[in-house]
C-alpha cells in the first residue's frame, strides 16, 4: 500500500493507541486498570514499529529484544477495516528485518486459524508441530488461570 507510512519509535499519541487496541478488542490493555502499564509497556519496549495513513494510526508491533539470541514479538494488531492489505505484514517483515541476525523469534498468539496462516506464511512454526526438533513452550500470566 503506497499510502501508508512506518514508523519506528515509541513516541505515539496515546489516545491513537488506546483506540488502535479498543477497535481489535483488546480490552485488557485499555481498561482503567491497565491504560497506564501499556504506556509503561510500550516505553519499555525494545522495538516499536506503526503504521500511519492521514496522520491515523492504523497498525502497531512490538517486540522484545537482548539483539543476539532472542526477538519476541509481544504485539501486533492492526485495526479491522485496514485489516487483510498487507499493513499487519509490513510491521511484522519490519520487525524481522530488524532483527534478522537474531538467532530465534518468536510469539505467542491464539489459536485462530485466520492467526496461524499468517504467521506460518512469514516462516514461523507451531512447535506442535515439530518432529525433528521438538519443543515447547512454556507460559504463565498473572491473573489467569491456564488450562
Amino acid at each position: 500500500m503506497s499510502d501508508i507510512d512506518i514508523k519506528v519509535g515509541k513516541e505515539l499519541p496515546f489516545e491513537q493507541l488506546l483506540a488502535l487496541y479498543d477497535s481489535v478488542n483488546w480490552a485488557a490493555y485499555t481498561n482503567e486498570q491497565n491504560r497506564n502499564k501499556l504506556e509503561t509497556a510500550v516505553r519499555n519496549s525494545t522495538y516499536v514499529v506503526s503504521a500511519w495513513t492521514d496522520g491515523e494510526l492504523i497498525g502497531f508491533a512490538r517486540g522484545m529484544s537482548d539483539d543476539v539470541s532472542i526477538f519476541y514479538l509481544q504485539d501486533i494488531l492492526v485495526r479491522p477495516d485496514f485489516q487483510g492489505k498487507g499493513i499487519g505484514r509490513m510491521l511484522l517483515n519490519n520487525c524481522l528485518e530488524r532483527f534478522s541476525h537474531v538467532r530465534t523469534k518468536m510469539l505467542l498468539t491464539d489459536d485462530e486459524e485466520k492467526q496461524l496462516k499468517f504467521y506460518e506464511s512469514l516462516g514461523f512454526k507451531n512447535t506442535r508441530h515439530l518432529q525433528k526438533i521438538v519443543m515447547n513452550a512454556f507460559v504463565q500470566m498473572e491473573g489467569i488461570k491456564l488450562e
